[in-house]
């Protein structure tokens, strides 16, 4: 058998393209007859770092603040998880609930460290939301024993070395602590390499979590610290106003950074055209899961003629019509499917992974300006995102 095809250059390099054909029989031809073990052990250690499905238990729930709690999750071997995939700080699981008829997906930023999971926890925030369909249910049912299926670790909203800035400004307000405590924690054990200034917003120092704990890891290193800003009271070594372009740079560093934001719809809307003005490179500029939007019909762009109607979707699975369903202008199509126990694909509940895509075969939708983050070929063939897509006449939808 010949030695290795080597590409070098011009002619040699043609010649060793003609000869790839007869390099690739010769070494079928030498191949052994046995079927091919399936059991590689790079194939193993992808199943275990990356599992579609982990099978976890609440080890234990915890009161942190007015109507949030924290749950620490620890694998469930009796169902087939025999160890937690390991994560890096800002990602999130997608936790799937059965609730009633309805299946749904949340998703939960794990806000403790990575290395915490070698040890078989994870930690993830959970706050009561009036009326919020899948949060209540937790707080209604989830306690300690309770069995939960989530997915492996997703998102990228983490720090990437070949794209990011070793000096990262971060903005959050409580919906968006997680990440940046699950960074914090990283840094104080000395897993990432990074200089973290956190900007906490919020309107009042009771409206804060997990205060504690982020003066603890402050204390512990150089790398890390927390800075509140308060917009309705006055606080010794606090801000008092709202985060804005003035003080970004107030705490951010003479050298160049990155900006990372996570948190509500309404701190997305004050710090978008803020961090606009600081004219950073795109790169520089990372946002988080924003979830899903509240009260949509608030929105500038919204159609305000569209408001209290309903239409109906017409649900097409496997080439076969599943359903017909009645789909409220301020509920997204996903929100819709979920309701009717139709079990569509979902994860960031953003707009933003794309893990949910559908096709659209007929009708009218309204996707928030900001929010689509659909592909040009996507969409100029019918594709949308239902967890952020608005229904504005009846549909005909195809789900995976």
């Amino acid at each position: 058998m010949k030695n290795k095809i080597k590409v070098e250059s011009s002619f040699r390099d043609i010649k060793n393209f003609i000869n790839i054909p007869s390099y690739r029989k010769g070494v079928i031809e030498e191949a052994p007859e046995a079927p091919i073990n399936a059991n590689f052990a790079v194939n193993s250690a992808a199943n275990f770092l990356h599992p579609h499905t982990q099978y976890l238990r609440i080890k234990q729930v915890a009161e942190i603040g007015r109507d949030v709690r924290a749950y620490v999750l620890e694998p469930d071997a009796a169902h087939g998880t025999a160890k937690l995939a390991y994560f890096r700080p800002g990602q999130y699981l997608s936790i799937t609930l059965n609730i009633g008829s309805a299946v749904v997906t949340r998703p939960y930023t794990l806000c403790s460290s990575p290395l915490r999971s070698v040890d078989d926890e994870y930690v993830i925030i959970v706050k009561k939301i009036p009326h919020g369909f899948a949060s209540n249910y937790i707080f209604n049912t989830w306690i300690k024993g309770t069995q939960i299926v989530a997915s492996a670790p997703q998102g990228n909203f983490y720090y990437q070395k070949l794209r990011d800035s070793k000096n990262i400004v971060a903005v959050c307000d409580s919906n968006g602590i997680s990440s940046f405590l699950s960074m914090a924690e990283a840094i104080a054990e000395g897993t990432l390499d990074i200089d973290l200034t956190l900007l906490y917003s919020a309107r009042k120092r009771n409206e804060t979590i997990m205060t504690e704990r982020l003066t603890e890891l402050s204390e512990k290193t150089d790398k890390f610290r927390v800075i509140y800003v308060f917009s309705d009271e006055r606080a010794d070594k606090c801000e008092r106003g709202f985060v804005t372009k003035t003080l970004i740079e107030k705490y951010a560093p003479a050298s160049k950074y990155s900006i990372f934001v996570c948190g509500s719809t309404a701190l997305y809307n004050r710090i978008t055209p803020q961090i606009a003005e600081l004219k950073l490179e795109k790169k520089y500029i990372r946002f988080g899961l924003s979830g899903q939007i509240v009260n949509p019909s608030s929105l500038p762009d919204f159609p305000k003629d569209e408001i209290g109607k309903t239409y109906f979707c017409k649900v097409i699975k496997n080439g076969e019509l599943v359903a017909t369903i009645p789909c409220a202008t301020e509920e997204t199509l996903l929100v819709s499917l979920e309701r009717e126990g139709i079990k569509a694909p979902s994860s960031c509940r953003s707009g933003e992974c794309g893990f949910c895509r559908a096709r659209l075969t007929k009708g009218n939708v309204f996707i928030p300006n900001g929010i689509d983050s659909r592909r040009l070929a996507d969409s100029s063939h019918g594709i949308i995102h239902p967890c952020c897509s608005y229904p504005m006449s009846n549909l005909t939808l195809v789900i995976n």
